[in-house]
């Protein structure tokens, strides 16, 4: 049985807990054994790292060191902390003045990196570590007659050279499970662009529009719902459906990948936290 240690990150035990479970529920279904990293710290994605360069390569680089005391590689399933992993990795392992200067800090500690694990995206692991043949033979209540739209993520599959899940400009593995799951994956207008949570710090209104200008693409395409593998992505993709700027248009159900998969395996809702999600995805989890 393959084993990580799991990284939530900040913001998805905060806002986005369902995701969280439903990753730890479906991967051991799957056969995947998760441990969760204890005294993790925030990996700096974008603020800190746009702020100063070696304290974001050391905050995220106390993960990778931790892992490395574990002998784990880690899974990751926020899009902006993989994509922060993934980058200090690479820093770390090409530049080996930065690399010292990080275990000059991590030494406080007792911690060091060498460069002994590996960073994966939930979806890598999905991917690589099971296999979408394992997954259809896990496969007990498939849907049936179900549309849906896949979105990725910015932070998920760029810089493709360096966290290297998928083709940023053709991601198929999302869509690849909705169809072994047995549902439609419907292609869409705009379908790897942005969702615009990274601008709502500097400008809500410019962010949120783009946010809605991807829901009506969607919507353009007559689809039951979206399955998202980034926090910020399905925050973003739900709450740009409320408020006034939204109007009256019934709202599409945004789902993480995992909350998807669960049913079709014959998890219950309760287990995936359906409950917390701001709208309810039950008419795409009973399309069987």
């Amino acid at each position: 049985m393959k084993e990580f240690v799991l990284y939530t990150g900040c913001t998805t035990p905060v806002r986005l807990p369902a995701y969280e479970r439903a990753v730890e529920v479906v991967l051991e279904k799957l056969g995947v054994r998760l441990t969760t990293m204890k005294d993790a710290n925030c990996c700096g994605a974008q603020y800190v790292e746009s702020i100063n360069h070696v304290a974001f390569a050391a905050m995220s680089g106390r993960i990778l060191a931790i892992a490395e005391s574990m002998d784990l590689d880690i899974l990751a399933i926020c899009g902006a902390c993989s994509g922060s992993l993934k980058h200090v990795k690479y820093d770390l392992d090409h530049n080996e003045e930065l690399r010292n200067e990080v275990n000059e800090i991590l030494e406080e500690e007792g911690l060091k990196y060498t460069g002994t694990v590996e960073v994966k995206h939930l979806l890598q692991v999905f991917r690589e570590d099971i296999g979408y043949d394992a997954i259809k033979t896990a496969i007990v209540n498939p849907y049936k007659d179900v549309r849906l739209a896949a979105h990725y993520g910015c932070h998920v599959t760029r810089p493709e050279e360096i966290v290297q899940v998928d083709d940023a400009e053709n991601p198929t593995i999302i869509d690849r499970i909705i169809e072994v799951a047995g549902g439609t994956s419907v292609d869409y207008n705009g379908k790897t662009r942005c969702c615009g949570g990274p601008l709502l710090a500097m400008d809500e209104e410019v962010g949120n529009a783009i946010g809605r200008d991807k829901i009506e693409n969607i919507r353009n395409e007559n689809v039951d719902g979206i399955v998202t593998a980034c926090v910020f992505c399905d925050i973003q993709l739900t709450q740009v459906q409320f408020g006034e700027e939204a109007g009256n248009k019934p709202k599409i159900p945004v789902i993480t990948l995992p909350q998807f998969l669960g049913p079709a395996l014959g998890i219950d809702f309760d287990s995936l936290g359906i409950h917390l999600n701001k709208i309810s995805p039950t008419p795409i989890l009973e399309s069987h």
